[in-house]
């Protein structure tokens, strides 16, 4: 699909995902550790401040102190405040908070997109059609699939993965662009939450699926190499230099991502298959063996 289709079809899905899903309100929003909260109390001037949630979760405010704040909504905030001023120091204080830098939850979007890196969310949650959207929208080469891996990250990490690598992460969610954006079907839209990294295939990389291997670990010369058909895993090993001194073939596995979208791990044990004890293993395009090192 085109990125400029894919636009029309992210700008009409979005239109119906948020007739489905309404906005959230920001007193809904959860705290988090980073964001920079606007206090105000009506009529009482020196009361108004900007505070930044500390990594302990904690903002400093007047003779309160620290307060924890992170995990709370705002409005559940708000009124701890209110209360907490009202019993002790204020008679009915009105008190107003919002939240003026969101910088709790973040994602980071990478592949087919205009504007890869990180964002960070203003709400609990978005949704992958909405974040692409945030991105630039789609990029020309766009592919079928996309993938959330959930809590991946850590704080202000920009990870990097190969679409082989990101197919083999136990937590992944994976998200069928065709049906989402030709089909129609929104239950694809998946959600996505702060510490997610989302990745969008192209082209390119679906192609890469479909005509290579990766070899790698333990490996004289990592990396991919063509898959022909009949190439079997130490075939692979041997293409791909063979092992190094510290290697342990014997606990060799291949990832092979399956028909429906689910991953699995094959055990191989390279040295038995070299000695002829056992049968080599067939690969399969986009297969990734790993050698690991020897545990000393």
């Amino acid at each position: 699909m085109s990125g400029s289709r894919f636009r029309l079809a992210v700008f009409g899905l979005t239109l119906l995902t948020l007739a489905l899903h309404p906005v959230q309100a920001q007193e809904d929003y959860v705290l988090g550790t980073g964001d920079k909260i606007h206090i105000e109390v009506v009529g009482e001037k020196d009361l108004t401040t900007d505070a930044d949630i500390s990594p302990q979760g904690t903002i400093t405010f007047w003779v309160l102190g620290d307060i924890k704040a992170a995990g709370k909504t705002l409005g559940a905030f708000k009124d701890e405040l209110t209360a907490v001023l009202g019993e002790k120091y204020l008679q009915k204080p009105v008190v107003k908070l919002e939240v003026r830098d969101y910088h709790s939850k973040e994602v980071v979007i990478q592949g087919a997109v205009e504007k890869p890196g990180n964002y960070y969310l203003q709400t609990n949650w978005t949704t992958i059609l909405k974040l692409i959207s945030e991105a630039g929208g789609a990029t020309a080469n766009i592919g079928t699939r996309a993938y959330i891996i959930r809590s991946y990250l850590a704080p202000g990490q920009q990870p990097k993965l190969e679409e082989s690598q990101v197919q083999e992460q136990s937590n992944r969610v994976e998200v069928d662009l065709k049906k989402l954006l030709v089909e129609g079907e929104v239950t694809e839209d998946k959600p996505v939450y702060g510490g997610d990294f989302v990745f969008i295939a192209s082209t390119e990389s679906e192609a890469l699926q479909k005509n290579f291997i990766w070899v790698e670990g333990a490996i004289r010369t990592p990396g991919k190499i063509n898959y022909q058909a009949g190439l079997t895993a130490f075939a692979a090993a041997i293409q791909a230099g063979g092992f190094t001194e510290y290697a342990s073939p014997n606990r060799a596995t291949i990832h092979r991502l399956m028909p429906d979208g689910k991953s699995v791990t094959i055990k191989v044990k390279l040295l038995n298959i070299r000695k002829g004890k056992i049968p080599d293993v067939p690969l399969q395009p986009g297969d990734r063996l790993t050698v690991p090192e020897a545990i000393f």
